[in-house]
């Protein structure tokens, strides 16, 4: 029964990623609307015992209140990772609360969180 709830949490999550995604891409900035759908997105993490996901949801979505964008952090520069006109640093972050068990997601959104902290790191 536990496996069933979680798979139904992790598809929702799923689904709600999906239309950020596609809100985003029609707009190309963070709404409001945007925000509230991260927000359920992170009660649902929360039913999945996440608390590192729970925070980095929490942290990104007031983040993206205060600046619009998660352009401004360092990590895309500090990690050489390579963002195009098709691809938002947003869109990478979204994809990676879409395996969050994954170690390699697990790592970067730890790293993503220091950041969104403003905590340097140790």
């Amino acid at each position: 029964m536990k496996k069933t709830v979680e798979k139904d949490v992790l598809n929702s999550i799923k689904e709600i990623v999906k239309e950020l995604i596609a809100a985003y891409k029609t707009d190309k900035k963070i709404t409001p609307e945007m925000i509230e759908q991260m927000k359920a997105m992170r009660e649902l993490f929360k039913e999945l015992k996440q608390p590192t996901i729970v925070k980095s949801v929490r942290l990104a979505y007031e983040h993206l209140g205060n600046h619009g964008s998660l352009d401004n952090l360092t990590y895309w520069e500090d990690e050489e990772i390579e963002l195009d006109e098709e691809s938002s640093s947003f869109e990478y972050y979204l994809g990676l609360l879409t395996n969050p068990t994954n170690k390699y997601n697990r790592e970067e959104i730890k790293e993503l969180n220091v950041l969104l902290k403003g905590v340097p790191e140790a």
